[in-house]
């Protein structure tokens, strides 16, 4: 019996997404047919050749500023997050406790709370609709919770090792690279899948920030329904199951690790 309600819950969580699929492979008749086929009558693949070749190629633009952005996001947040998880769960540091409780605070603060004040600031400074500014604002919303997660990892970590690796002659730098980052990757390998999931999905700040020349691919979608464009549903179906490939391809290349990241980062 629990076998059968797990079935169809996961058909009713799946249903969506395979929808999504098998629409953006229908021609326009298809689509608009009733009742609808749930199974293309005729495979066709024109409304992802129409989404990229859609306003003289603006898709592929939009997608390859989702890419740089996400990439760049990912390093400076892992780099972050990884190198101030060690300096708080493995250096005596002065008032380490207090400025790891304030990082946290930081995390219940809303965007929304801060969005036009960043906005001031970001345009005093001249930043606005440019990668810096998208790298510093994911970063700055990303980076505590990460550094939190990647402390949690580090203390799981005996000292015992590091005192060993001493004794045999290892610098500080060899014990870091040599015996904590292997040890920590689960919880390396959360924080990247984080960043990349939090950033790709992300919507309301590439709408704020990102401006024309930094206009994400999810952004662009979003114009395809609310822009100047007639609603077209299988370039927004298409768009869709796009802007799913890489997040999957990521979790499913990483996914050995990213549980057990997740672990390692929720208990002490």
């Amino acid at each position: 019996f629990i076998l059968i309600v797990n079935v169809f819950i996961s058909i009713g969580f799946l249903f969506p997404l395979y929808w999504t699929l098998i629409s953006s492979l229908k021609n326009k008749g298809e689509i608009y047919l009733f009742p609808p086929s749930l199974i293309p009558i005729e495979l066709d693949l024109t409304n992802y050749v129409n989404l990229f070749i859609r306003d003289k190629g603006a898709y592929l633009k939009f997608l390859q500023n989702s890419i740089i952005i996400d990439i760049t996001t990912i390093a400076v947040v892992t780099t972050i997050s990884v190198l101030a998880g060690f300096a708080f769960s493995k250096l005596e540091l002065i008032g380490k406790k207090v400025w790891m409780t304030l990082i946290l605070f930081t995390t219940m603060v809303p965007f929304q709370a801060l969005m036009v004040p960043l906005y001031n600031v970001m345009s005093q400074f001249k930043l606005l609709n440019s990668l810096v500014c998208m790298v510093i604002i994911y970063a700055t919303y990303q980076t505590p919770f990460c550094i939190f997660l990647m402390k949690n990892s580090f203390d799981m970590i005996p000292n015992t090792l590091r005192e060993a690796a001493h004794i045999d002659g290892a610098s500080n730098f060899e014990v870091f690279k040599k015996v904590y980052i292997p040890l920590t990757l689960p919880g390396i390998v959360t924080t990247i899948v984080y960043s990349a999931y939090t950033t790709w999905n992300d919507y309301l700040i590439a709408l704020t920030f990102g401006g024309i020349s930094w206009k994400t691919f999810n952004v662009g979608i979003a114009d395809l329904a609310t822009g100047d464009h007639l609603l077209d549903w299988g370039a927004m179906t298409a768009g869709s199951i796009v802007s799913l490939i890489p997040i999957i391809i990521l979790f499913l290349c990483l996914q050995k690790y990213f549980v057990k990241g997740i672990m390692s980062g929720a208990i002490k």
